[in-house]
């Protein structure tokens, strides 16, 4: 598991596209707030609130586990 988060739109699409073709038993997510077609999973392009909220959803989660 690869978890990206926090890095420019463009390097995130560059390495995930390299793991996605090369790893193939790896399996990513992408935590910015816009869609990243290379990750497993991603959030969809999304404004900042929307995002913020989906994140501390995530975060309260796994915080109750």
């Amino acid at each position: 598991l690869a978890l990206f988060m926090g890095l420019p739109y463009y390097m995130g699409f560059v390495i995930l596209s390299g793991l996605k073709h090369f790893s193939n038993n790896l399996k990513t997510i992408s935590l910015n707030r816009f869609y990243n077609p290379h990750a497993t999973w991603s959030f969809p392009n999304l404004n900042v609130k929307d995002w913020n909220e989906s994140f501390e959803k995530i975060l309260s989660t796994l915080e109750g586990t």
